[in-house]
């Protein structure tokens, strides 16, 4: 049987973004254009991690998945988003939902 994985991310993309919003980490305001323009892993150095994965991460997976490309992987995304969410909680839902984008970014990429 043949895996769909543009089905699988994009339903792990819807996820991850419901999740932020039940989390109450999805901003109404993106961020600065300079703040976008960090060459830094995550944008550690001018957003915090919630405004990485809505403005910079989200949009740039949907791309690829509109192009027909597959996210690049396998990522480790999960023990970032562990670290910064540690004391959060509410954040429980946004990490099960990174924890599956790492596990589908890692099977997608053995086939």
């Amino acid at each position: 049987m043949q895996i769909d994985w543009f089905t699988k991310y994009r339903e792990n993309f819807e996820l991850i973004e419901s999740a932020l919003k039940s989390s109450e980490l999805w901003s109404i305001s993106p961020p600065s254009d300079e703040a976008m323009e960090s060459s830094m892993p995550f944008a550690v150095d001018t957003m915090p991690f919630e405004n990485w994965l809505q403005f910079i991460f989200l949009p740039k997976m949907r791309q690829l998945l509109e192009q027909k490309l597959l996210p690049p992987g396998p990522a480790q995304i999960f023990p970032i988003a562990e670290e910064v969410y540690k004391n959060n909680s509410d954040a429980r839902p946004l990490l099960d939902a990174l924890r599956k984008f790492d596990e589908i970014s890692h099977l997608s990429h053995l086939h």
